[in-house]
């Protein structure tokens, strides 16, 4: 791997995406939803990280999901680690207001073992990555246990995802799109952040 190949890869799949395109045209089968996947300084957390948060596009102020994923490189992928902040909520709306992350570095962070994803470059410029295997990336919904699967395929311009759940026991569904992938559209880039304040550090 190259300097090159990481920010390459970081470039890609950090940004604003809105899948509103998709949710207009089926509003009965897909909520309006956006993901803000926003890279973070070296010093916060000594490493390559991003802060991410999904809300509906109706309510940014109530992400809900939160984390800080930290990316690394082994055997040829891509890995992006995630972690549960403990004050989380402090951070929320971070897509309308950049400046509640200026505290961030100062958060206890919570590993949500078995939750990495792993990417490859599978043709130039896409990538696909899958929740690492084993289905270990384990939580809870009503008393029972489930495991959760996740697949994204992502390129410069979009980001395709579909995550489900599943009973850790039977392996019966419990959660998941009934209608297929969510898909999303970048419409906006971090792309000069990346340029000014990672590449010294690759």
């Amino acid at each position: 791997m190259t300097i090159t190949d990481k920010l390459k890869f970081a470039k890609t799949i950090s940004g604003i995406f809105s899948n509103r395109e998709q949710a207009l045209k089926n509003p009965r089968k897909f909520a309006n939803i956006n993901i803000y996947f926003l890279p973070l300084s070296w010093e916060y957390f000594k490493c390559h990280a991003f802060y991410s948060e999904q809300s509906y596009d109706h309510s940014p102020w109530r992400p809900y999901r939160q984390s800080i994923n930290k990316l690394s490189y082994q055997n040829n992928t891509f890995i992006i680690d995630n972690y549960k902040i403990e004050n989380q909520m402090r951070y929320s709306g971070v897509g309308s207001d950049v400046n509640l992350l200026k505290d961030i570095y100062k958060e206890k962070l919570i590993e949500k073992k078995g939750c990495s994803m792993h990417f490859k470059e599978t043709i130039p410029d896409s990538y696909t990555g899958n929740i690492k295997p084993g289905n270990n990336c384990c939580s809870s919904n009503r008393g029972t246990s489930i495991y959760i699967l996740s697949q994204i395929k992502i390129n410069k311009s979009s980001w395709i995802s579909e995550d489900s759940a599943y009973n850790k026991e039977t392996d019966k569904k419990i959660w998941g799109s009934k209608y297929g992938p969510l898909e999303f559209k970048k419409i906006s880039s971090y792309n000069k952040f990346i340029d000014d304040n990672w590449s010294a550090r690759l």
